[in-house]
């Protein structure tokens, strides 16, 4: 809790980004009735959520997948955009995980825009009728085009992902995000 106190931002703005991950990577992407987009396990959100706030690393993971037509399209085409991050996470016991998850998670539960379930061994954390309807109308409004982009860019490369594979692969390929000490800024 003692870095969400130190964060300038805001709890709204991780929500609305976290609203827009869950609804862009969750499944079931076509919802059938009462079955509504969810992510499966806090692991799997916070790497997606990794790929989504750096767009660096989605590209490279999309060469390294060989599907650079994915993001071949973003908005933050630029080279010093796409090394920007607007919201540094640190590095944390399975990789990169940002402390404002447990906050934003509450705000969005308060709001009633995510359920969060529990499986077996792990949360779900799904959208709620509400939540799909907000998420659409961020995902239109063009200060958050790029995240929703971002986000479904991710879905299209990890889709099949547990959390534990995707941690793999960050692993496996960004050694310099791993490499930091815990707590660290990445």
């Amino acid at each position: 809790m003692r870095e969400l106190v130190k964060t300038k931002e805001s709890l709204a703005y991780h929500g609305a980004r976290l609203l827009l991950v869950i609804a862009r990577c969750g499944k079931p992407r076509k919802s059938p009735a009462r079955t509504l987009p969810g992510i499966v396990g806090r692991t799997l959100l916070a790497k997606l959520d990794f790929f989504v706030r750096y767009p660096s690393y989605l590209k490279k993971a999309a060469e390294i997948l060989n599907r650079k037509g994915l993001t071949a399209n973003l908005q933050a085409t630029a080279l010093k955009e796409m090394e920007s991050v607007e919201s540094r996470m640190v590095r944390y016991r399975y990789g990169p995980w940002d402390h404002v998850y447990y906050p934003a998670l509450a705000y969005l539960l308060g709001k009633r825009l995510i359920e969060i379930q529990e499986a077996p061994g792990v949360e779900v954390f799904r959208l709620t009728a509400q939540g799909v309807r907000l998420a659409d109308e961020l995902a239109s409004n063009d200060d958050f085009r790029d995240l929703a982009e971002r986000a479904e860019a991710a879905y299209h490369l990890f889709n099949k992902y547990s959390g534990n594979r995707l941690k793999d692969f960050i692993y496996a390929y960004f050694p310099e995000v791993v490499n930091h000490k815990i707590g660290e800024k990445i």
